[in-house]
């Protein structure tokens, strides 16, 4: 069999890896309770069945995955030790660790794993993340503290897979309700849901059965979502929270400038874009589509609505990755698009109805920009601020004409291409479907070979930009703020919320 990781001694990974994330002349207190303010409610607490970025950031501190990216997207070992594949790359074999409890107190064995990845890929519950193992792969149980998982074709990639986010985390059993619905997820994470009120409070208390010594610091953790920046920046300087997701761009140097807020940036892994409908006219005409990306000045979007805390893209990488292709023929040309609108039957222009989420400022301003944008070609843009949720279900059923949202926590070029662009998957909400690049994006995770697969995606790349199913706006960095009395929080590139290494000054 082909090794492909070994044993690591986890506690010297550790050391390496939350070393950064405080002041190296403070020693880590236990205590305390640490109020965590979000943007968004939750939809879901359940992980096969959660679509959005609110849910995966609690389940970051309650869930865990057989691999992990560490703070410099490093795949490391987590819950699995090891793992190999073999020889002809259908099969992959994790070793699981063995000293790894539940928050119930019940150990983790691979009858866990078993069924939670059943679970995930289970046609019945229709789970949104169940391509990252594949819908017809076989999971086996081989022994106490051993995995299998065989592919219906090689997949080079599964280790990443299952480290990307907390969808694909391990759950006990016990976690499901009668009906086979999961109301609040058992997990192995750092900490427990304990309180649920809604979609507009959750608090997590210290797992006391949590397998890594010394970990979480925190007692408790109190999460409140604050949809408007103003207000989540002020319950931080009011005292009224410790920390804060996110912060409005234009309040940046403010905040910067206050002794009394740590503001942080890191780069980030992800895209803020718009998607259109390819089943209503005109959407399904590529020439229009192609119209609308000539008629963005990306630049001036990212200027006005992210305070050039950003980079303008023009496909679903940004230069900071390591699948960023330079491919970009979108320079702002308003003889091109009405030409093309014009040859595709649109020389008057036409009207469509723009859908962004309620809470998220910068989207509302970089709306703003495009309607008038488009306007110069004809185009009359009518902007539906809707909640999250709203968002979510108008993704399912397809009514929609565009939406603008963001493409969060990518660590592999699986997620940037496969995921929401394959025909099919259920994150491709615009109904996108090209045989040709589904053959290339299939056929890239096949393959371990980063330059083979650079080549692979390269193509998909152009396949995907000429078609502008998505207008890509831009990529932004990674902000939070927090209290000076919070310590060892780490702004991570794929946007993951950790606590486990956070602590309070007393």
């Amino acid at each position: 069999m082909k090794k492909t990781a070994s044993i690591l001694l986890l506690g010297c990974l550790l050391i390496l890896m939350v070393g950064s994330g405080y002041a190296q002349d403070m020693e880590p207190v236990s205590g305390g309770t640490l109020r965590a303010a979000w943007q968004s409610g939750w939809e879901t607490l359940d992980p096969h069945i959660a679509t959005s970025e609110a849910t995966n950031q609690v389940l970051n501190n309650v869930m865990e995955t057989l691999t992990f990216f560490d703070d410099d997207m490093n795949l490391i070992p987590w819950l699995a030790e090891s793992w190999e594949q073999s020889d002809d790359g259908l099969t992959w074999t994790f070793n699981l660790r063995h000293d790894v409890m539940f928050s119930n107190g019940r150990e983790m064995t691979a009858d866990d794993v078993d069924w939670s990845l059943n679970r995930l890929i289970d046609p019945d519950v229709a789970s949104g993340s169940a391509w990252r193992i594949g819908a017809d792969s076989t999971i086996t149980a081989v022994d106490a503290y051993t995995v299998a998982i065989t592919t219906s074709a090689p997949n080079a990639t599964l280790p990443q897979a299952l480290g990307a986010n907390k969808f694909v985390g391990i759950l006990a059993p016990e976690s499901e309700n009668e009906d086979g619905t999961i109301d609040v997820p058992i997990g192995t994470g750092p900490f427990v849901i304990s309180e649920v009120e809604g979609t507009t409070r959750i608090v997590l208390t210290a797992n006391e059965n949590y397998w890594m010594e010394g970990y979480p610091y925190l007692d408790a953790v109190e999460i409140v979502p604050y949809e408007d920046d103003a207000a989540r920046e002020l319950a931080l300087t009011g005292g009224e929270v410790d920390w804060i997701i996110t912060i409005s761009p234009q309040d940046l140097e403010q905040l910067q400038a206050d002794p009394d807020v740590v503001v942080e940036l890191s780069p980030r892994l992800s895209y803020d874009y718009f998607g259109v409908n390819l089943t209503r006219e005109p959407f399904n005409n590529r020439d229009v589509r192609q119209a609308i990306a000539y008629a963005i000045d990306r630049a001036q979007i990212c200027a006005f609505a992210f305070f050039n805390i950003c980079e303008p893209v023009q496909g679903p990488t940004a230069s900071g990755s390591p699948w960023y292709f330079p491919y970009a023929p979108y320079d702002r040309d308003l003889d091109m698009a009405r030409s093309l609108l014009a040859g595709a039957g649109y020389g008057d222009g036409f009207s469509f109805v723009m859908n962004t989420v309620v809470g998220f400022e910068e989207t509302q301003r970089a709306a703003q920009v495009i309607q008038q944008q488009l306007g110069e070609i004809g185009i009359t843009m009518e902007i539906q601020p809707e909640e999250a949720s709203v968002i979510i279900e108008k993704e399912g059923t397809g009514e929609f004409d565009a939406i603008m949202w963001s493409w969060l926590g990518l660590t592999d070029a699986a997620d940037y291409f496969y995921l929401q662009h394959h025909t099919g998957e259920v994150f491709n909400f615009t109904g996108y479907s090209n045989p040709e690049f589904d053959a290339l994006v299939e056929s890239g995770t096949q393959i371990s070979d980063f330059a083979e697969r650079y080549a692979i995606y390269e193509q998909a790349n152009q396949i995907l930009v000429d078609d502008a199913p998505y207008i890509y706006m831009y990529a932004k960095s990674e902000v939070k703020a927090w209290s000076p009395s919070v310590h060892g929080f780490v702004v991570r590139p794929d946007s993951a919320v950790n606590f486990w290494t956070v602590w309070l000054e007393q």
